[in-house]
């Protein structure tokens, strides 16, 4: 039996305890008080695992709660602000509220689907073809079930959208790949969120950065989960947030 099993069951368990709640009014107590403090958002959240009709009506991201205030004060301070993201869902619900301007980049087209049916117009998402791996594939997922398959097309969606972006989301797969991409295309004094930088790996491509920018990460509770999780944000050092994103892009054959 494997992870998914065992999320499956769990979620069952708190989506019971979720009707519990709501035939003895006390879910609709803890909704309204959700938006009072993050440790009753964090609460409520726990009974939307594996629901995204549920989730999103709680209006709130899926990574830390700390670097979610922090997203939302810089679109509040960036008027017209164009967003891209890889990996869709509640996140993209809420920065459509947010944004003038978002595409989502997702490799699942069935979730593509369900989260279609709940943004705005001005959301676009994307669901490039997600071909088996080849010899010459540079586009990854180390994620159980997701090894197989080639990203690349996945990641260079972006290439076929012009003009820069104030925020960019890495939150779907092969996000090494996806974090070259990003700093080439991404606005000077834009931001990049990196959802999941608690694995190695992530921590390890950030690394690779070091000279072009700045990460500040957020630990602590995340929506959904019951452990700590973290998501790091991203800036262009200033020596770099005024350069050509073509010139960017040359400074090292990672991206």
């Amino acid at each position: 039996m494997g992870p998914m099993f065992f999320l499956v069951q769990y979620a069952r368990v708190m989506h019971a305890i979720r009707r519990f709640l709501s035939r003895k009014g006390l879910l609709q107590r803890l909704t309204r008080r959700a938006q009072r403090s993050d440790g009753n958002l964090w609460v409520r959240s726990l009974f939307s695992v594996l629901d995204f009709h549920d989730f999103h009506t709680l209006d709130t991201p899926w990574w830390t709660l700390a670097s979610g205030r922090k997203v939302k004060d810089f679109l509040a301070s960036t008027p017209e602000a164009r967003v891209l993201e890889w990996g869709s869902g509640a996140s993209t619900v809420w920065l459509g509220k947010r944004s003038a301007e978002v595409f989502s980049i997702e490799s699942d087209k069935h979730w593509a689907e369900m989260v279609a049916t709940a943004v705005p117009s001005h959301v676009r998402i994307l669901t490039p073809d997600i071909p088996p791996a080849g010899e010459e594939t540079w586009a990854r997922s180390r994620r159980s079930g997701f090894r197989h398959l080639d990203f690349s097309h996945y990641v260079d969606v972006i290439d076929d959208i012009p003009g820069l972006f104030d925020l960019i989301v890495i939150d779907g797969r092969a996000r090494e790949a996806c974090l070259a991409k990003a700093i080439t295309r991404l606005a000077p004094a834009g931001i990049i969120v990196f959802d999941n930088t608690n694995r190695r790996r992530y921590r390890a491509a950030l690394r690779e950065y070091d000279d072009v920018v700045s990460v500040s990460s957020d630990i602590g509770l995340t929506p959904i989960l019951m452990w700590p999780s973290r998501t790091s944000i991203i800036r262009l050092k200033p020596a770099y947030a005024a350069i050509e994103s073509t010139d960017l892009a040359s400074l090292s054959t990672r991206s």
